[in-house]
């Protein structure tokens, strides 16, 4: 159990590592088009919620708390949370491309942002938390950003 959780930290490090390390290239030509920046976001988010999911265990109680695996999901959670947000953005990524994104994302642009800004805000104050071994924090800040999460599914994911 442990191996497979090391390698998977490691195998999330080398994509956070990736994606932070090429992400000035990413900005000027983000997708050759609309289905690959589909695409692009639902894998960046569905590492986020892979990652999220096996904190979530930790948290819940589900799992064996480890500080340290702990640390580094939460590092890897944070550093994805600013990936998928460009998978929106380019024209045609809309609804209809094998994607759960409702049409409200671009009826309500500066919302989405808005949210997603939040969103990297608590990615960022989870992984804090998880640097000060502190539980009751983790605890709390992982709280707020399920709750963060939910909220914006709740109105911008079919």
């Amino acid at each position: 159990m442990r191996l497979k959780s090391a390698l998977w930290s490691c195998l999330s490090g080398i994509v956070v590592f990736g994606a932070v390390s090429f992400s000035p290239v990413q900005a000027q030509h983000a997708f050759n088009d609309a289905d690959k920046a589909v695409e692009y976001r639902q894998k960046a988010l569905s590492l986020m919620q892979n990652n999220f999911a096996y904190l979530g265990d930790m948290v819940k109680g589900d799992m064996e708390f480890d500080g340290e695996i702990f640390k580094a999901r939460a590092a890897d959670f944070s550093a994805l949370s600013a990936m998928p947000w460009i998978g929106f953005s380019q024209t045609g990524a809309m609804p209809g491309n094998n994607s759960d994104a409702l049409p409200a994302i671009w009826d309500n642009w500066d919302d989405f942002m808005q949210r997603a800004e939040s969103f990297q805000q608590d990615a960022a104050a989870l992984a804090a938390a998880a640097e000060s071994g502190n539980q009751g924090d983790i605890r709390k800040a992982f709280m707020a950003a399920a709750k963060n999460c939910k909220a914006c599914h709740d109105q911008y994911k079919d």
